[in-house]
C-alpha cells in the first residue's frame, strides 16, 4: 500500500519488530526511508485565511528523492496563474540547502528557508517538512490522533532555525507516517500545528493526502493545502 503524505509519497509496508526498543532516530530513519525514489509531481493550492482576507496560491511540487542529491522543486502561482516564486531545497549531506530563484531563474541572494511564501503564512521549511532531517529525535510518549496510535517525537531545532525551539511530531506507530506536527518556539510555546485532515484513494492501494490543515497560533491565521493531482515524472 502506498500513501501520499504532504509533499511525500510513502510506502506502508511491514515494519521490523522494534517493539518498545524503537528509538526516535530509528523512527525518523524509517519515515525518511519511505520517500519516493521515482520523480513525482504534485499539483494543488494553498489557501490562507487572515481575518476576512483570503490569499490563494497554486502550488506545483516536484519530488526527486531518488536523485544523487535528493531535492524538491516548487513553483507558486497567484490567482491569475502568474508565477510568484520558484525554489529548490536539497539535502546533499542531510542538511537543507535552499535556493530561491528570480523570474530569470537566477539565484536570489539572502533568501532563507524560514522566509514566508508569498503572503501564505507558510515558510519553505514548513512546506518541505525539513524537520524530517533534523538530528536529535527523541520519543517522549504515545498518544492517539484521530484513532491512530502514534509515537510522540520531539526534535530540537537546528541552528539554521533560530526562531524555533523544537518540533513535536505524532507518527503512526504501525505505518510510521506523520499525522500531526507542531512547531514550538524557544520557550516551548506552540507556534503552528499541521494536521492531515483527509486522504483519498487515487488508484488501488495508492493513497494521497487531499487536505492539510495548518493553524498559525502566533498570527491567528488558518491555512489549508489541498492536493488535486499526482503524476509520476
Amino acid at each position: 500500500m502506498k500513501f501520499m503524505l504532504p509533499f511525500l509519497l510513502l510506502t506502508l509496508s511491514v515494519l521490523p519488530a522494534f517493539g518498545e526498543e524503537l528509538t526516535g532516530g530509528q523512527v525518523m530513519e524509517e519515515v525518511r526511508a519511505r520517500l519516493p525514489l521515482e520523480p513525482v509531481r504534485l499539483t494543488g493550492f494553498i489557501r490562507t485565511r487572515d481575518g476576512r482576507r483570503n490569499v490563494d496560491r497554486a502550488l506545483i511540487s516536484e519530488l526527486y528523492f531518488g536523485s544523487p542529491v535528493p531535492h524538491i522543486r516548487y513553483q507558486v502561482m497567484d490567482a491569475f496563474g502568474d508565477r510568484v516564486a520558484t525554489a529548490r531545497i536539497a539535502w546533499p549531506d542531510g542538511a537543507a540547502h535552499f535556493t530561491l530563484f528570480d523570474e530569470n531563474e537566477e539565484p536570489v541572494d539572502g533568501a532563507d528557508l524560514s522566509d514566508e511564501i508569498s503572503e501564505t503564512g507558510l515558510t519553505w521549511s514548513d512546506l518541505s517538512l525539513d524537520f524530517l532531517w533534523w538530528p536529535g529525535a527523541e520519543i517522549t510518549g504515545r498518544e492517539r490522533v484521530r484513532t491512530r496510535a502514534s509515537h510522540v517525537v520531539s526534535i530540537p531545532a537546528p541552528p539554521h532555525q533560530p526562531a524555533l525551539g523544537s518540533v513535536r511530531l505524532w507518527i503512526d506507530t504501525s505505518a510510521l507516517l506523520v499525522v500531526r506536527a507542531e512547531l514550538l518556539g524557544p520557550d516551548g510555546e506552540r507556534l503552528k500545528r499541521i494536521d492531515v485532515d483527509s486522504i483519498v484513494e487515487i488508484e488501488p492501494d495508492v493513497w494521497m493526502v487531499k487536505d492539510l490543515l495548518i493553524r498559525d497560533y502566533a498570527n491567528g491565521r488558518r491555512m489549508g493545502v489541498r492536493f488535486e493531482d499526482v503524476e509520476q515524472l
